[in-house]
């Protein structure tokens, strides 16, 4: 039995699930993994940038990774490939965990409906699972705070969703408040590709990316450090903590790297630079299953 925990995204991470690494092509990208055709897909594409990535640097990279939280003394599953799923990296956005119970996210991308099935051998591990019924969601889009947990609008989850994950925590015995945070444009592939957790009430933030209010939401509970343009469309905003006082970071990102020194937190940078082509980073490619003070 694997006992759900997620106090927060911060608190310490014991036990975690990793996506398999597979190579793709362009054929790939366009017919299988980018967003189902639609104006959205053309938003996302508009906004980020898509390549193929040097799958030797890549792999190496991701490795690099789970290594890294081995090291950290995190448990780490790989889920099983699926022959029918050209990508995989990235596990955060298939599920979530908020406090006891794991969420099975609700996407809109056939292919993410796909992709979730390579989770169906844990299911009966997990000590509670709910199914996000309708609307859309995806756990790249949940960010799990002290108190409440704030979801994204973006492409990926609508207000439906959120009605569902309401319904969700009410069936689940969470007691939560979700806070729905609106962006200022369209094209944003999830909410922590803007704005992640990366000490005790400390966030890094791209603000020109959120409208006014929802950012006055976040930084009512969190002091700021300010992502720029370039380092936002680099993805450094996608961090992922293994302990409030430790966070994996871009190793590109030294502005952060100094801030979150000053702030008594230890950096720990990684180069993700040629996995991130096929946007993502470090919080994507993690579904943490526990974090807390004890193991």
């Amino acid at each position: 039995m694997i006992q759900i925990s997620n106090p927060n995204d911060i608190a310490e991470l014991h036990e975690v699930i990793v996506g398999p690494y597979k190579t793709f092509n362009w054929w790939n990208l366009i017919w299988g993994s980018i967003r189902y055709p639609d104006f959205a897909s053309l938003r996302y594409v508009e906004n980020n940038t898509v390549r193929v990535p040097d799958h030797h640097i890549a792999r190496r990279q991701h490795e690099q990774l789970v290594q890294t939280l081995i090291d950290a003394g995190v448990q780490v599953h790989t889920l099983s490939s699926q022959p029918d799923v050209d990508i995989q990296l990235y596990p955060r956005d298939i599920a979530f965990a908020v406090d006891n119970t794991i969420f099975l996210s609700r996407s809109r991308d056939p292919i993410r409906q796909k992709e979730q099935r390579a989770l169906e051998p844990y299911l009966s591990q997990f000590s509670q699972v709910e199914k996000i019924s309708f609307g859309h969601i995806e756990g790249g889009d949940v960010m799990v705070t002290d108190d409440v947990v704030f979801v994204g609008l973006s492409e990926a989850t609508n207000l439906k969703g959120i009605s569902a994950l309401r319904e969700c925590f009410a069936h689940a015995g969470v007691d939560r408040e979700i806070v729905p945070i609106e962006f200022s444009g369209r094209g944003v592939v999830h909410l922590d590709t803007k704005f992640t957790m990366v000490g005790p009430k400390l966030g890094y933030i791209h603000s020109a990316s959120l409208t006014p209010y929802s950012r006055s939401l976040i930084a009512s509970r969190f002091d700021l450090i300010e992502a720029d343009d370039s380092e936002a469309r680099a993805l450094m905003v996608n961090t992922v903590a293994l302990a409030p006082d430790r966070i994996i970071i871009d190793s590109r990102a030294t502005r952060l790297a100094d801030a979150l020194r000053a702030h008594h937190v230890e950096p720990v940078p990684l180069d993700f630079s040629e996995v991130t082509k096929f946007p993502g980073g470090f919080r994507c490619a993690t579904l943490p299953l526990r974090r807390g003070n004890s193991k």
